[in-house]
């Protein structure tokens, strides 16, 4: 048997129920001897193993319930949600801390990674990336339709303001200016 729950707490147990579901309640337990049943209870919800915190669950959870719950509908109400119900907390709210010197460590390895990415492409003119990829796409790689269509959308947008207009005349930026 478990923790023994204080016949104390099986009566208020009943009067926060009555409180809650009033005459339904009532109604349930009209036949049933009243010490008995309470004794019942109490044997009950001792045998679950039920923690302090899963009582108050049990209680917060009426509230929730339209009916009254018998015996064992109670006892599942204390039971905590299973796992794959929880809400998982977001994480970007968890607690863990990354130590100073390790976040030194690896902004500095952001900080080389962005600046080699930077000298590799410098001498391009703002949208060959978009050109090689319609390369290797013409070539016969695989490239996602996505990819494809920001390529094209890049290009165009490229060449609104930097590349040739509908006369096929390069355009400097700002020539068209009156």
């Amino acid at each position: 048997m478990g923790h023994a729950i204080p016949e104390t707490w099986v009566e208020k147990l009943f009067v926060k129920m009555d409180t809650i579901y009033g005459a339904p309640f009532a109604d349930m337990w009209r036949a049933a001897d009243a010490d008995e049943m309470k004794s019942t209870w109490r044997q009950g919800l001792s045998a679950a193993n039920l923690t302090d915190e899963g009582l108050r669950r049990g209680v917060a959870a009426l509230f929730r319930t339209k009916r009254p719950p018998n015996l064992p509908e109670f006892i599942e109400l204390c039971s905590p949600t299973p796992a794959m119900y929880r809400q998982s907390p977001l994480a970007l709210t968890d607690e863990q801390r990354t130590p100073p010197e390790q976040a030194r460590e690896q902004l500095a390895k952001v900080h080389d990674l962005a600046t080699d990415t930077l000298h590799q492409h410098s001498g391009e003119n703002g949208v060959e990336w978009a050109y090689r990829i319609i390369r290797r796409y013409r070539n016969g790689e695989h490239i996602t339709i996505h990819q494809l269509q920001l390529a094209n959308e890049a290009i165009a947008a490229f060449n609104v303001t930097h590349g040739k207009n509908e006369n096929n005349h390069v355009r400097e930026p700002g020539s068209d200016d009156e």
